[in-house]
């Protein structure tokens, strides 16, 4: 009996020592698994950091080709901004180490300037408003699913002014205070990006998309390039100025550029019996846009940089990623 109790005690140690063993190889097991798996993420996180950091080099690179490119024409250039610059030609897909790089550089001064629409002390510029009217006008007609009525522009300079009233169909705090989900205010400032406009009152998503290569939001002032402009920006420019009309203008500039403000109202008023003011207008330009899109591995990174060229010398005033 004794001898029984002895061997069942014996069993009973020796099973938990087995299953106490297999719990520890077990434990030892999962561990493994879990710093293999945690080691894994590791690399694959550094990886991506590398491949990112990589790739926002290349961006630079492309930034700093535009600089080089828009600082040498500035140098050795005829006082004429136009699309057969150096700086107009795009760079080509390039194969770099682990992936590609690429990019543009466009003349931001052939968009109309939202800022444009109120002056230094804040007050509306009516020759601006009527521009941004026909081009609101003229880009609803390219599409019938699209509301952009021209009222729209008083919603815009209400954004920039300072004034806390509403100006006209503008729209202020008020409007904006009651937005869900999120309430907010009117910025009262000049704005910063083209996809601000997303958040004035009765701009479409759809609207913002059409409206945003036609567009720009420079700091201060600036004339448009009639040299430069595509052709539904310069129809903005008159009610009577039709589509063809203007392809007819981009034609002739393709061969004779214009040479100065006078040179376009000249020939406007010569050809289509159109008055231009020339001091809306102008065949230079100050502000660039880069767009440098680089690809390593998986990662890609896609820069806009806004350039000034002044005086021989080109700046980087703003970088955003994404989105201009």
């Amino acid at each position: 009996m004794m001898g029984q109790k002895m061997m069942n005690h014996r069993c009973r140690q020796s099973g938990v020592a087995l299953i106490s063993a297999l719990l520890i190889t077990a434990l030892v097991t999962v561990a493994a698994v879990s710093m293999a798996s945690r080691q894994q993420l590791d690399i694959r996180r550094t990886g991506n950091l590398m491949e990112a950091d990589q790739a926002w080099q290349y961006a630079l690179g492309v930034e700093a080709w535009a600089r080089q490119v828009l600082a040498a024409d500035d140098h050795t250039r005829d006082t004429l901004d136009y699309l057969k610059d150096p700086w107009a030609a795009a760079v080509p897909t390039l194969p770099v180490e682990g992936g590609s790089v690429q990019g543009t550089v466009e003349d931001l001064q052939g968009r109309f300037n939202l800022n444009n629409l109120v002056d230094a002390s804040g007050k509306p510029v009516p020759a601006q408003e009527k521009i941004l009217q026909n081009l609101f006008e003229r880009v609803a007609a390219t599409d019938a699913k699209l509301s952009l009525d021209p009222s729209l522009t008083d919603v815009v300079v209400d954004w920039l002014d300072a004034e806390p009233g509403v100006y006209r169909n503008g729209a202020e705090d008020g409007d904006y205070l009651n937005m869900e989900p999120v309430p907010y205010r009117a910025a009262n400032r000049p704005m910063v990006s083209p996809s601000e406009m997303l958040a004035l009152a009765g701009f479409s998503v759809r609207a913002v998309a059409k409206l945003t290569p036609l567009v720009a939001t420079l700091p201060g002032p600036t004339t448009l390039n009639v040299n430069t402009a595509p052709e539904m920006v310069l129809i903005g420019l008159d009610t009577k100025l039709t589509p063809p009309m203007a392809q007819q203008v981009v034609a002739y500039r393709k061969k004779t550029p214009f040479d100065s403000a006078a040179d376009f109202s000249q020939y406007m008023k010569s050809e289509f019996d159109i008055t231009v003011d020339p001091k809306l207008v102008d065949v230079k330009s100050e502000y660039f846009l880069t767009n440098a899109l680089a690809t390593i591995g998986r990662t890609h990174v896609q820069l806009y940089s806004l350039l000034k060229r002044s005086d021989n010398k080109v700046t980087t005033l703003q970088r955003s990623i994404g989105v201009y």
